[in-house]
């Protein structure tokens, strides 16, 4: 097999866990096959820190002309300073981590807009990146690009098996990471960490969701594209009540969505389908579910410890009997996604960003 020699792979990214300044280089490598040249530039990937763990793909100059095109913008534009090293979120450095995480250079302008929502100066970014809390963003998707770039909305939407929620989501990972610098044992501080922090990332189902998408609530066309970028942190399934009314519906969600420290707040709600149907079949929209389940959503203060109690009532979220999960309804956001089942999915999220996929 002929000698694949001198091969071009093109490296952007923190040098290592420890926050070094952003380098870009070009690599040469030497292989005697595809399998092996793909073999070293992860090797070599993983050595100077550039990766999650798992293999990736070596970004060459021709791959990154096609994403940088794709995404309709110049690769030196530079989308913001990414906490806490202040790295240059340039098209071209985005671009460098999408084709490592896997995309395809369609994916480029919904990376693009996550990233946009990441810099909202009201997002919680530097925050999120340094702390011992393993809170990550959740991607939530609409529009007609869920559909264009098959991104899974329904069965096994927050499961393996779909390369755009797999990827899309572990660029986001590793721009946070090789951009921002929040590494492990770097800048970032994170206790356990999450699986959860690979890839979180799902669209709505809208095709079978009886409500507005969750864009339009957000004051974006129905048929425009958009992407919503939550802070986030645990996730719960909520499995039963199949063939019971609405209010024992709610309260069965309402037990799993317990106050918890610091609020995390918000609630995301992921309602599975058969469960929407029935809800509104019973005449209940999107406010009706908000109201209930905050008034729901709560324990007698007695439950806590004092310092707890102290901080839930100061943040708004309690008073001297109770504490509750959202300091309103509006804190509780709703959206319909997954395949059939009794099952709905919640998300311990909040501080939502909505932006346009390129500007559509």
């Amino acid at each position: 097999m002929a000698q694949l020699s001198d091969t071009r792979v093109l490296v952007t990214g923190g040098t290592s866990g420890l926050g070094r300044a952003m380098a870009q280089a070009e690599v040469h490598l030497d292989a005697d096959s595809a399998a092996d040249l793909l073999a070293r530039a992860y090797e070599h990937a993983y050595e100077q820190g550039w990766t999650d763990g798992l293999p990736v793909i070596p970004a060459t100059p021709e791959t990154m002309q096609r994403f940088v095109a794709a995404s309709g913008r110049a690769a030196g534009d530079v989308i913001g300073l990414l906490p806490p090293r202040k790295g240059r979120a340039t098209v071209e450095a985005i671009a460098v981590n999408a084709v490592m995480a896997g995309c395809r250079a369609e994916y480029m302008p919904v990376i693009i807009a996550a990233v946009e929502g990441l810099l909202d100066p009201s997002y919680p970014l530097e925050f999120m990146q340094v702390t011992t809390n393993p809170m990550t963003p959740f991607l939530l998707v609409n529009g007609p690009v869920r559909r264009e770039l098959e991104i899974n909305s329904g069965t096994g939407c927050l499961g393996p098996g779909w390369r755009a929620n797999a990827t899309i989501g572990r660029a986001i990972r590793l721009i946070m990471n090789n951009v921002g610098g929040a590494l492990p044992g770097g800048y970032s501080k994170v206790s356990f960490g999450s699986p959860l922090r690979y890839s979180y990332i799902c669209g709505e189902n809208e095709e079978e969701s009886p409500w507005e998408p969750f864009h339009v609530g957000r004051g974006f066309a129905r048929e425009a594209s958009a992407v919503t970028v939550f802070k986030a942190s645990n996730f719960c399934n909520i499995s039963g009540g199949e063939g019971v009314g609405p209010e024992e519906i709610l309260r069965q969600i309402a037990t799993n969505m317990p106050p918890m420290y610091g609020g995390g707040d918000g609630v995301l709600l992921l309602l599975g389908i058969n469960h929407a149907r029935s809800l509104f079949e019973a005449g209940l929209g999107k406010r009706d579910i908000q109201q209930r389940l905050w008034e729901l959503a709560r324990l007698p203060i007695a439950y806590f410890a004092p310092d707890f109690a102290r901080t839930e009532i100061a943040a708004g979220r309690g008073d001297a009997g109770t504490v509750w999960r959202a300091r309103s309804p509006d804190e509780i956001y709703l959206a319909v996604a997954g395949g059939p089942g009794p099952q709905d999915v919640y998300i311990g999220a909040g501080m939502p960003q909505t932006r346009l996929i390129g500007g559509r």
